[in-house]
């Protein structure tokens, strides 16, 4: 995640997408997504997949992931 406000929180996580990922991960707008502005952090846990579900009438795409502990 390249946001320096962030930075504080970021430096110590993962993403789900840029570990376990399929594709760009784009989940914004929901109509056609051009940008990952959705994510899910992780720490202690191992991402096994991540991937986006179907829009549901948000403006954003739902992101889920498969986590191992």
């Amino acid at each position: 995640m390249d946001d320096r406000a962030f930075d504080g929180l970021t430096s110590r996580l993962r993403s789900a997408q840029e570990v376990a990922g399929d594709g760009f991960g784009f989940s914004w707008p929901a109509r056609f997504p051009m940008a990952r502005i959705d994510r899910i952090l992780v720490r202690g846990v191992e991402p096994k997949s991540a991937w986006l579900l179907p829009a549901t009438g948000s403006d954003h795409r739902p992101v889920a992931a498969a986590i191992s502990w």
